[in-house]
């Protein structure tokens, strides 16, 4: 009995590590407010938007886009933020998994069809280490995007800065993996080029199942005001279909 309480509090002490709360004070530091119900960032005035973003180049070569460049790791898949994604004019930034790789996620870093309809042929991912979702700010020329992750039970904070070269292009400058202690954040340079891949339909940016959470949203009357449109959509699309 006695070895049976011990081990259920070693458990117990070692899961409550890993479940810390999320996001702590220093995380909510670092972000901007989160969703907001009823927002036009106007990004599409910057960039277009009605298709996604993808890796621009696959080789070990650099090649030039508006005075930069980009120099990928020979199409060896990682664990940065390479995989294709979407701009919502609401200020929603997700990752997208084609539903024609499966889970390769080397090849969903590097597949390009253009007027897809992606509401169809794509899955907004949240729930694996590879695939992110959030929300963005711009900020002049640079598109500033806090997105999450899950890992090892954790929900970990990922900011991610995208400079504007023109309307069909976007670098991504660097991320910044944020570990709950100043001294111990992660800054990665990247310097990736991603070109836009016109679409013919998007999937809807409710689709992103980090906009479920409260603590995403810059107030609960926001959060509140979002499960009651999803509900009505569910609602509706049900009695259509009845």
């Amino acid at each position: 009995m006695k070895k049976y309480i011990l081990a259920t509090i070693i458990g117990s002490v070692t899961l409550t590590s890993c479940l810390s709360f999320f996001p702590d004070r220093y995380e909510k530091s670092l972000v901007y407010n989160g969703f907001q119900a009823n927002t036009n960032t106007m990004i599409g005035t910057k960039v277009n938007i009605k298709g996604y973003y993808s890796l621009a180049n696959d080789s070990t070569k650099s090649a030039p886009v508006g005075g930069y460049s980009v120099i990928s790791n020979g199409g060896m898949s990682t664990l940065a933020g390479y995989n294709p994604f979407i701009l919502y004019e609401d200020g929603t930034y997700g990752n997208i998994l084609f539903n024609a790789v499966e889970k390769d996620f080397s090849a969903n870093e590097h597949y390009k069809r253009a007027n897809m309809e992606l509401d169809k042929e794509c899955t907004p991912l949240n729930n694996i280490y590879l695939m992110r979702s959030g929300y963005y700010k711009v900020k002049e020329d640079t598109i500033c995007v806090t997105t999450y992750i899950y890992y090892m039970l954790r929900t970990e904070l990922v900011l991610l800065r995208y400079k504007i070269i023109d309307r069909n292009h976007l670098l991504l400058l660097d991320e910044t993996y944020i570990s709950g202690n100043e001294n111990e954040n992660d800054t990665c340079v990247r310097n990736r080029i991603f070109e836009f891949i016109p679409a013919k339909t998007l999937p809807s940016s409710s689709l992103f199942p980090i906009k479920k959470k409260r603590w995403a949203w810059a107030s609960k009357k926001d959060w509140k005001q979002f499960k009651h449109s999803i509900a009505r959509t569910s609602k509706n699309k049900q009695e259509n279909i009845q």
